[in-house]
């Protein structure tokens, strides 16, 4: 395993445990190679370390601690793959036993009670298990609260608790409406929620950057002034990590969704002929695909557009276009048909939209054009489509 980025950010030390030329007595460094690795988009090398961290430590607690963080950095990707399912229940309910048996033998133990049932809340809310979300939702910021009673400065603690108050304040509408009536559906805090996270990107923890993908994300669907504050520190993170096609992606997908299509164009562009652009997956091919067939679209040039839809590959048994993603394919394929005058396979589009929203998370914007769209054909700019 070569791992050439690393020798400017980790010191030799770091890089020969990472490598397995020498042997560790402390899993510190190799959970800093480790955090590094999933900044860089290393999932491979970043899940054998994980491997190399449960062998040394396979009853420390942040053992547990790192295989959790990893497994969700990989499912916030793709969250309708199920093979990290099982690992991530069974390594999130030994940390729990972990640190409620002895929680006195445990440094931090609330710390950690609360990030395993910030992970089964995150779980259950991906899988729509929204009942056991709220449940472990409550029990986390419970959990995660006391620990920044018991240490203050404790700052990975407000990492997790300013995700999980934003996201309790933005529970889907539903869940609103029933919440005055269970209990366990957590409270929201959006006082504390953004101010956290940003304590956490200006502190001097490894999990800074990471702490600045999660407020981006968070920010992307927001206000102009939240949008751009998304794209800044999301420069920040495709300049310290280039090799990452996540933050490029992402930055994509949020200036194409402004309606920006020219810069859209250009950006990709740009990236198809950098030196990472080797690196990409045909899930990364796809993605840049689909959003330079909404640019060329929202720019007139069907004929672009359908090439480029046409490019997008799928595999029957590999997922080639994340669920998310799926939508915006969807969105794009109703308003072409739409536009080219096909209004029955639109209508099809726009369906499996509305249908995708009720089993996952959509971005709202494309679900209210493609509602919009099932009663109002989608038509270019001073054009009108032509119906079946």
């Amino acid at each position: 395993m070569t791992l050439p980025f690393l020798s400017s950010s980790l010191s030799l030390g770091i890089l020969l445990l990472v490598s397995g030329l020498v042997s560790a007595d402390s899993v510190d460094e190799l959970m800093q190679a480790g955090n590094l690795l999933r900044l860089n988009g290393d999932m491979t090398a970043a899940n054998e370390v994980k491997q190399k961290i449960r062998g040394l430590a396979p009853e420390a607690p942040h053992s547990y601690s790192f295989s959790l963080n990893t497994i969700v950095t990989e499912l916030s990707w793709e969250e309708s793959q199920t093979r990290f399912d099982q690992a991530l229940v069974r390594d999130a309910e030994h940390l729990i036993r972990l640190c409620t048996e002895s929680p006195a033998a445990i440094n931090n133990s609330n710390y950690y009670c609360g990030q395993a049932h910030f992970t089964l809340s995150y779980f259950n809310g991906i899988r729509g298990n929204y009942i056991r979300a709220g449940r472990h939702g409550t029990t986390a910021i419970d959990y995660l609260e006391a620990a920044l009673v018991e240490d203050p400065d404790l700052i990975r603690a407000k990492m997790y608790l300013g995700v999980a108050y934003y996201y309790a304040d933005h529970l889907p509408p539903f869940i609103k409406l029933f919440s005055k009536f269970l209990w366990f559906i957590p409270s929201g805090s959006s006082d504390k929620s953004l101010p956290y996270l940003r304590q956490v990107m200006d502190s001097e923890d490894t999990f800074n950057d990471v702490a600045r993908y999660i407020y981006a994300t968070l920010l992307v669907n927001g206000k102009p002034e939240e949008v751009a504050d998304a794209l800044s520190v999301l420069n920040i993170l495709i300049k310290r990590y280039p090799k990452n096609a996540r933050f490029q992606l992402r930055y994509v997908s949020v200036i194409v969704g402004d309606q920006r299509y020219v810069e859209t164009l250009e950006r990709i562009s740009t990236y198809l002929v950098s030196e990472h652009a080797a690196s990409l997956s045909k899930i990364d091919i796809n993605l840049l695909n689909i959003w330079a067939a909404r640019a060329h679209l929202g720019l007139g040039q069907v004929e672009r557009a359908v090439d480029l839809q046409r490019k997008i590959q799928f595999d029957p048994v590999n997922t080639t276009v994340p669920a998310w993603g799926l939508a915006w394919y969807e969105l794009t394929n109703g308003q072409l048909a739409d536009v080219t005058g096909n209004r029955k396979k639109a209508i099809v589009s726009y369906q499996k939209i509305v249908a995708l929203d009720e089993k996952t998370f959509v971005n709202p914007t494309i679900v209210s054009l493609a509602i919009a769209a099932l009663t109002m054909p989608y038509k270019l700019p001073g054009r009108s489509p032509t119906q079946e």
